[in-house]
């Protein structure tokens, strides 16, 4: 079933503009700035949840994927404010969610790797998984 476009990329040029932002309704690989991250943070209702725009930045990256990066599943039209609701809403779950979901990510990586026999994939992703898991680590470890 062809579904209708919801958000048109106007509407998203229009938001994105609004609120001093890149327009993200024409592009298709999007590395969101630490700059539009806070303008979308400052645009959002945050509630009483401490938001690090970093965190922010990684997590609208990751949810871009509901935008135009894969045409078929496109939800969002690459909507900066509907993409951060969704890191939002994740972020409810855990603050540290993206990282979570790094170490997940990375160790399927990893298992691919293993399975087609591909040691040196293999080697490169547990290099990555050391640093993944060692940031994980640090947003767990409590505060002194």
């Amino acid at each position: 079933m062809k579904l209708p476009e919801y958000i048109t990329p106007e509407e998203v040029a229009r938001v994105c503009d609004d609120i001093g932002m890149n327009n993200w309704s024409t592009q298709k690989d999007i590395q969101v700035s630490i700059a539009d991250a806070q303008a979308i943070l400052d645009s959002i209702d945050a509630g009483d949840m401490k938001i690090d725009v970093e965190e922010l930045r990684n997590g609208l990256e990751v949810e871009l994927e509901h935008g135009t990066m894969f045409p078929e599943y496109n939800v969002t039209n690459n909507h900066p404010i509907l993409t951060a609701m969704i890191v939002m809403a994740h972020f409810k779950e855990s603050l540290d969610y993206y990282k979570r979901l790094e170490v997940a990510e990375i160790e399927g990586d990893m298992y691919k790797a293993y399975k087609s026999g591909d040691s040196k994939k293999l080697a490169a992703k547990y290099s990555k998984l050391i640093s993944a898991r060692l940031a994980l680590s640090e947003s767990e470890a409590p505060l002194e």
